[in-house]
This record gives C-alpha cells, sequence and structure tokens, in this order.
C-alpha cells in the first residue's frame, strides 16, 4: 500500500518501475488504477477492512448562503449559487445505503446506538434550503427508523420558519439529533463586522432569534439537554486582534445569557499567522485569556478556552502522532452532486484542489486504487513526524491543534503538507498559558499532572487558585493512556532537556541544528 509514492501523488513515470494497472471487482465497487504487481487479495482485504467502517457520509444539501463572511473558507463564489433538489440528496442517500456496508439498514442494530447511520447535511447554509433537509429527515425516518440514524448540522443561525422548526421536531422524535454548530463570532460589534448578511446588513440579532427560538423549542418538546454550541473565528491579522479576543472571551463567558459557553468557542482563521508580529499579538491573546479565566474563577465561573479543551479536554478532533484523527477517509466520506466520493466537504466547495482529493464515483460504483491511497496518506501518514518529535506541545497534549490533512492544506496552501514555523512557535510560547488553564479547571486528565510549568512567577497558580471543583467531563484518550506520554516525557528528561521557552526557542527551532539531527537520525 505504501509502494508507489509517486503514483499515489498522482504522478505517472516511465523506467524500471511500470504504470500498467489492472482492476478488479470487491462486492459491487469496482477498483480501477491498481499497479500491476500488486497482489490483487491484498487490495481486497484493505478495501474490505476500510469500507466496513464508513457509517457516515456527507452531503451538500444547498450550496447557497445568505451571508458573505469575511473568512469564507468556500473560495469560488459560484460554489455559492448552485441548486441543490431533492432529488440530488435522495440519490446520493439511496446509493449510499447500498453500498456502504456500515450505512445498510440491515447492519444497523437498534440496541446499540453507536451503530446508528450518521448523515451530515452540509452546505454553504443548510436552512437556506428547507426541502432538501426535509428530504435527508424522511429518508432517516422512512429507511432507518427511530434510534437508528443521527443527523448532524451546521448552521449560521439567521434563518427561522416554521418548517425549520417542525425539523426539529422531527429529529428528536427520531431520536436523530444529537448536536448543532452555530456560528457566532462574538458580540454585535464582531459578529456584524465579520459576518454580514449579503445585502450588507447586520446578522447579530438574526442569530439571537434563531437561538431563542429554538431553545424555546427544545424546552417546549421536552428536550432538555442543550444540543447546540457556538463556533467563533476572529482575526488574527487585525490590529485590535487581542482586545477583540477577550472581548469576546467576555461575551461568552458573561452568565445566563442565551449565548454563554462554558467552552469558549474563539479560534484564529486558518490561513493566519504569517509573522513574528503576529505570534506575539496570538500569544498575547493567550496570556490575557488566562488572566481572564482566573479573575472568573474567582467569580464562581468556569470558563475553557477551545485551544486548552482541544488539547487537554474530550475533543472531536484529535492526534496520532501529529496527524488529525477526524472521522474523514476513517469511518466518514462526503458525496457531490454527481456522485464523486471525497474524504469530507472541503473539496466540494473548492474547485481547485477538487482533482487532488477525488477518489471515486458512487454513481458510478468505482473507486480508484491510487486516489484511495493517496487520500489515506493525506490523512493518516506521519507528515510531520520529524518536525514533531521534541515538541512540547505533541509530547504532552492529548488531543491536537497541529492539523495536518490533506483538504485543509490543500485550501490553505495550495500544498498537501504545511510546515508552518509561525504557528509552531506560538503554540510552543502559548502552552505555559493552556497547561495553567486546564490544571485549574480540568479534572480527569493525568497529563496534566505531569506538566510543569515554566513561566514568569506572576502567572503561577497560587495555592486558592487550585480550586476544589473542576470542569466534570470524560477524558478521553485517544493514544490509549498506557504510559507512553509518561515514557516519551521520561524520554526529554533522559536527555536532560530543560523544557522552557528558551530551549525550544532558541534550540528546537534552529533549523540548521534540526535537519542535522534529523539527517544523523535517517543515516
Amino acid at each position: 500500500m505504501l509502494k508507489y509514492d509517486l503514483d499515489d501523488l498522482g504522478y505517472e513515470y516511465k523506467g524500471a518501475a511500470t504504470t500498467a494497472s489492472k482492476e478488479i471487482k470487491v462486492g459491487p465497487w469496482n477498483i480501477i488504477d491498481i499497479p500491476k504487481d500488486i497482489d490483487e487479495q491484498k487490495v481486497k482485504n484493505e478495501f474490505k477492512r476500510w469500507i466496513t467502517n464508513v457509517c457516515a457520509v456527507e452531503v451538500p444539501t444547498s450550496l447557497k448562503c445568505n451571508l458573505r463572511c469575511q473568512y469564507c473558507y468556500v473560495a469560488d463564489p459560484r460554489m455559492k449559487n448552485k441548486d441543490v433538489t431533492t432529488d440530488d440528496v435522495v440519490k446520493i442517500l439511496e446509493s449510499s445505503s447500498q453500498m456502504f456496508p456500515g450505512l445498510m439498514r440491515e447492519n444497523i442494530n437498534p440496541d446499540d446506538p453507536d451503530s446508528a447511520a450518521h448523515i451530515t447535511s452540509w452546505g454553504a447554509e443548510p436552512f437556506f434550503n428547507i426541502d432538501t433537509l426535509e428530504a435527508v429527515s424522511q429518508f432517516g425516518h422512512d429507511y432507518y427508523g427511530k434510534d437508528n440514524y443521527v443527523l448532524a448540522l451546521s448552521t449560521n443561525g439567521t434563518i427561522w420558519s416554521k418548517r425549520i422548526e417542525q425539523l426539529f421536531v422531527n429529529l428528536v422524535k427520531d431520536n436523530a439529533f444529537r448536536d448543532m454548530q452555530i456560528s457566532l463570532d462574538g458580540p454585535p460589534n464582531v459578529q456584524n463586522k465579520n459576518r454580514p448578511l449579503v445585502n450588507g446588513k447586520p446578522s447579530f440579532d438574526l442569530v439571537e432569534k434563531f437561538t431563542y427560538n429554538y431553545s424555546m423549542l427544545m424546552q417546549e418538546i421536552g428536550d432538555k439537554q442543550r444540543k447546540h454550541h457556538f463556533c467563533s473565528t476572529i482575526h488574527l491579522h487585525e490590529d485590535d486582534f487581542v482586545e477583540t479576543w477577550i472581548e469576546a472571551a467576555r461575551f461568552f463567558s458573561t452568565p445566563n445569557q442565551w449565548y454563554t459557553s462554558p467552552f469558549l468557542p474563539m479560534r484564529i482563521t486558518s490561513e493566519d499567522m504569517v509573522n513574528e508580529h503576529e505570534i506575539n499579538k496570538f500569544v498575547e491573546a493567550q496570556k490575557r485569556m488566562l488572566e481572564l479565566v482566573k479573575e472568573r474563577v474567582k467569580e464562581g465561573i468556569l470558563i475553557m478556552d477551545y485551544y486548552t479543551s482541544k488539547l487537554f479536554e474530550t475533543v472531536s478532533c484529535t492526534s496520532r502522532n501529529a496527524n488529525p484523527f477526524c472521522s474523514a477517509m476513517d469511518t466518514q466520506v462526503a458525496i457531490d452532486l454527481d456522485g464523486s466520493i471525497y474524504p469530507c466537504h472541503g473539496p466540494i466547495t473548492t474547485p481547485t484542489y477538487k482533482p487532488w482529493l477525488w477518489f471515486g464515483n458512487l454513481f458510478d460504483k468505482t473507486i480508484s486504487y491510487t486516489k484511495w491511497v493517496r487520500n489515506i496518506h493525506y490523512q493518516f501518514t506521519q507528515w510531520n513526524k520529524a518536525k514533531c518529535t521534541d515538541c512540547p506541545v505533541y509530547h504532552y497534549s492529548t488531543g491536537s491543534l497541529c492539523y495536518s490533512c490533506g483538504p485543509h492544506n490543500l485550501a490553505v496552501s495550495g500544498e498537501p503538507t504545511i510546515n508552518s514555523i509561525y504557528k509552531c512557535k506560538a503554540f510552543t510560547k502559548s502552552l505555559k498559558y493552556w497547561t495553567q488553564i486546564g490544571k485549574m479547571v480540568i479534572n480527569g486528565n493525568p497529563i496534566l499532572d505531569h506538566m510543569p510549568i515554566h513561566t514568569d512567577n506572576e502567572y503561577m497558580l497560587s495555592a486558592e487558585e487550585k480550586i476544589p471543583f473542576k470542569i466534570e467531563k470524560g477524558m478521553h484518550f485517544d493514544r490509549n493512556y498506557d504510559g507512553f506520554i509518561d515514557r516519551s516525557i521520561q524520554k526529554i528528561c533522559d536527555k536532560n532537556i530543560n523544557i522552557n521557552d528558551m530551549y525550544f526557542e532558541n534550540e528546537w527551532w534552529n533549523f540548521d541544528d534540526f535537519f542535522e539531527e534529523c539527517n544523523t537520525k535517517k543515516d
């Protein structure tokens, strides 16, 4: 599977190796573009193991949006003005339920909630097209039945109607609604600047109305569990970034408001961090965040920022060896309107890198072996392992901040890998603040107990700040806590390396020594 690196990357070449290929059939699928000298049984075994795990599908139910966000990742405006019909959506769902074992009705165990079929309704703005959302809900109800499917939703929270209200009612009745992401960048001045309507008008009041109507509906139908969270994106390149960051943090941590969130949702846009000035702004914001957390704790308010949560709490997208461990190419695929198969929804609306990430067609029942392997490489091979070997963020964290997946990287840089030394430095400098926040508010992560805090005395935790009440949430170790991280820490200690800012600024980032060390290890 790892033999033909050039072929996997889409390059054909002549020489000792041959580009001649063959195709085989595996169940209902035609596997094409298989290099001649790769064993067929090996291909069958690999593909069967992979496709058996796929139990989730992303469907573009809407390719239109009523906002014009400053940082929208849908780069091509033509992809935000495309009609999607109910026939388009139903065709994808029907074909997926026939071609992926994990989405077949007969393979779902009604007594096991984890075996449910997962459908993500994705788009520019899903609620802009209620027809297709109703079609997805109806398909799930008719084909899978109550308790046997889950519909995931993400919205800008500006559209509400009686039909949307009924959609929520139907999903709750089927036990098919677990969570919804609502985009809200912060208080009105931040939200309205970053996320205006297509006509330039503000959107904050609409998000407030949506969230209020949604919350009241959940109470009326007796669903008291909070099933939504906010997502906030702040521009690092703006001069007032630090003040905006803290303003948003105060906003989301204000008690007893419709926007109150113990997990502060602010994050920087993916393309940010391109110079030392922006590094310093980011680190200053994390320092100010620690001050705010300590202030809130004294007030009896428990909060945690996005980065600390991602590093040390239960997270939705964690890391294995500095690579993203998300559902893309693991348990989930995305299907475009023409049946094209991609790892996730990203390529569907970004034509410039669609060819890199296409690997088959659902309607044609075809998978390209080389393109499929290439996408697995993008998601799970160790692109950055050498760079991350001695990084404290990598060694100590139980989650991940350092994404290195193909779709994300291609969207940001046009390359399948990203080596942003600026972001690495910013995260390493900020680790001491995130560690202190974690020690204050997270309960049940043994890794935090092992971590030293090398920082100015001004930011050391006092005895009274080590509060007895902490956020209770099941810790989730995707690395399976078996002493692996303890051994990593001991390995660093054996080198007599003092993990502090001075070392990682002046030594680890010295690229001459870094590359020399890598080459020595390779030899």
